[in-house]
């Protein structure tokens, strides 16, 4: 999955390098300063033509320049600094992204949480189930051990 905030800060560093402005960059491409400003701040990932465009300029790799070729090693302690919440979940789920889910699950919103709780209820993800549930909330255990017989809740509470 692209990062739109890797790519955002890839363009900018690399709009820096070649020493252009945003209005510079969105002239060179037949956009707006405003969409390029998007891009940057990574509300948005650039079209086809304009990746095509801005790899030319930058003399990089369109790989490179999607920053599909960076590592994703992650901090435990800020999971979702200069990255986009949503590639870093996604990431996780699809185990590109190796983390200690027991230890991170605090900085998730009720609603990913949600999401990795279903995505470990179906077995996609593993994790330390004993350490786990005493984090969660009522809620996500009652959801989790719902129709799990592994697990005894009156051991949990």
């Amino acid at each position: 999955m692209i990062d739109s905030v890797r790519v955002g800060n890839k363009i900018a560093s690399e709009r820096r390098r070649c020493k252009l402005t945003q209005d510079d960059l969105a002239s060179h491409l037949y956009v707006t300063r405003q969409l390029v400003s998007k891009w940057e701040q990574g509300y948005g990932v650039p079209t086809i033509d304009s990746v095509i465009s801005l790899a030319k300029l930058f003399s990089i790799s369109i790989d490179e320049l999607l920053c599909l070729d960076e590592e994703n090693d992650i901090d435990e302690n800020n999971l979702f600094i200069g990255r986009s919440r949503e590639a870093v979940i996604t990431n996780i789920i699809k185990g590109n992204i190796k983390v200690n889910l027991e230890d991170v699950f605090y900085q998730f919103s009720p609603t990913e949480r949600l999401l990795l709780l279903k995505t470990i209820k179906s077995g996609k993800i593993e994790t330390n189930m004993d350490d786990l549930l005493p984090r969660l909330t009522s809620g996500e255990r009652n959801y989790l051990i719902k129709e799990n017989a592994n697990y005894d809740i009156k051991k949990i509470k």
